[in-house]
């Protein structure tokens, strides 16, 4: 009973660290350890894995938007997505 309590406390945090680090993860931002405990938690986490799922499809999107206009919606939105990413997200996965 303790040590499912320990392991549920671990994957909240882990999660609660991933949705933050998730942008940098796609990004090539962090680390060695950053991306081995990224890729562990999105392993097992449905809700992770979709983030950055939908995160990906984001950047391939915005990506093919041409032009200096599209650069600056483009630079907004990653920012928007950045900062809510980095603000937290709550416990229900919502933003």
């Amino acid at each position: 009973m303790i040590g499912r309590l320990i392991e549920r406390l671990r994957f909240a945090r882990e999660h609660r660290w991933a949705q933050r680090h998730m942008s940098e993860y796609l990004d090539g931002e962090l680390d060695r350890r950053g991306r081995e405990r990224a890729e562990r938690h999105t392993d097992e986490c449905v809700d992770c894995e979709e983030l950055l799922a939908s995160l990906r499809a984001m950047v391939k999107t915005l990506s093919g938007i041409g032009g200096e206009p599209a650069r600056a919606v483009a630079a907004s939105v990653f920012a928007g997505v950045h900062q809510r990413l980095a603000g937290g997200v709550g416990d229900d996965g919502s933003l």
